[in-house]
């Protein structure tokens, strides 16, 4: 590790790595090449991966955490990469050694996983975030800036594309007792995550789903129809079996212009301009870790709050269960069912969802 440790942080922050797979490869790869962060310990069922994750980063290696918590190894965050139906417990055992956890999305199969979670930080005072790292893209920063600056007018509908060929058959995604699902489990929270950064707290949403490929099992090709609690509607299409072949990935339309979020670029193009108006870097995984695992640090050394609260995380884990809940029912389902919103008038689900004291009073 080559660098000289910032002032700011005061020290080098020790990580555990739980899940050597792909997304875990690029976390330990921003960790290895960052001056203030180090690589101790990689954890994996797998001997083989985690061998190779221990080669490669220069880490100590574990088949469990029992194991890795035997050596009495002092660290200072924890990232989880392991299938989702692990991350509660995973997750629990490790804030009780007093470590700060950043948990890959998706986050928990279920509400009652996520609340266990959010409590047990709360308990043993550690700081627990969703890895959500579209917020971390500068072009979804620079688009918020755009919209809250009124730039494209009253923003009324927008669209989410994360439709790619990936081939699940012979991989874990497929199998519903560890995945919880198919393709609304594993990418159904980038829409809802961008959704909800983008243009305030989630009312509901309903599934609608197309025919099965890859298994009988698990969805794999699912269009979700959400809607904020300021009214603005969108349609997010998910799917193993599909390319998106367009340029960008979430288009946004307003009273005043339109604007595309894009894998190399960005634009947008104000009504009644000719031509549209480039902006950002486009997105680079690597890059948006490195933003993401830098805020993680600040929020564990006290100089930063957590980008995504406890209402938020709660927020996506619902929106997941309310989309699995239309798929079976056909129906719109609200996102806070607590909150009693059939019915009432958009100022009353406004109210009420704020009122419940289940997200944050601000967008």
């Amino acid at each position: 590790m080559q660098g000289k440790v910032s002032s700011r942080w005061r020290k080098s922050y020790q990580f555990v790595l739980v899940g050597c797979g792909r997304i875990g490869h690029s976390y330990a790869t921003v960790i290895d090449r960052h001056p203030e962060m180090e690589l101790a310990a990689v954890v994996d069922l797998n001997a083989e991966a985690a061998s190779a994750f221990g080669s490669s980063f220069r880490s100590s290696v574990h088949s469990s955490l029992d194991g890795f918590f035997a050596t009495g190894k002092s660290v200072d965050c924890a990232v989880i990469c392991t299938p989702s139906s692990d991350h509660a417990d995973i997750a629990c055992q490790l804030m009780q050694k007093g470590i700060h956890v950043l948990c890959e999305q998706p986050f928990a199969l279920d509400s009652a996983s996520a609340e266990r979670m959010i409590d047990v930080s709360h308990a043993y005072g550690v700081h627990l975030l969703m890895g959500s790292r579209l917020r971390f893209v500068a072009d979804i920063i620079h688009t918020r800036g755009l919209i809250q600056a009124g730039i494209l007018g009253q923003v009324l509908v927008f669209e989410g594309d994360f439709r790619d060929l990936v081939d699940m058959r012979n991989r874990w995604h497929i199998r519903r007792e560890i995945s919880g699902g198919g393709v609304i489990v594993d990418s159904g929270h980038l829409g809802v995550d961008v959704a909800s950064y983008l243009f305030g707290h989630l009312l509901g949403v309903r599934a609608e789903e197309g025919q099965r490929v890859q298994s009988a099992d698990v969805e794999d090709t699912v269009r979700l129809e959400i809607q904020t609690i300021s009214g603005i509607l969108g349609t997010v299409h998910l799917s193993w079996n599909l390319k998106n072949n367009g340029d960008d990935y979430f288009r946004i339309y307003g009273t005043q212009g339109n604007l595309c979020i894009g894998w190399k670029k960005s634009m947008y193009k104000p009504n009644g301009a000719q031509d549209w108006i480039s902006f950002g870097e486009g997105y680079n995984t690597l890059r948006a870790l490195k933003r993401q695992m830098e805020h993680f640090v600040e929020v564990a050394a006290g100089e930063d709050a957590p980008e995504i609260s406890d209402g938020d995380i709660l927020e996506s884990v619902r929106a997941i269960e309310a989309a699995y809940q239309s798929l079976q029912s056909g129906q719109f389902v609200n996102i806070h069912p607590a909150s009693s919103l059939k019915g009432a008038t958009l100022g009353e689900r406004k109210f009420s969802v704020l009122r419940s004291g289940k997200v944050p009073t601000s967008a």
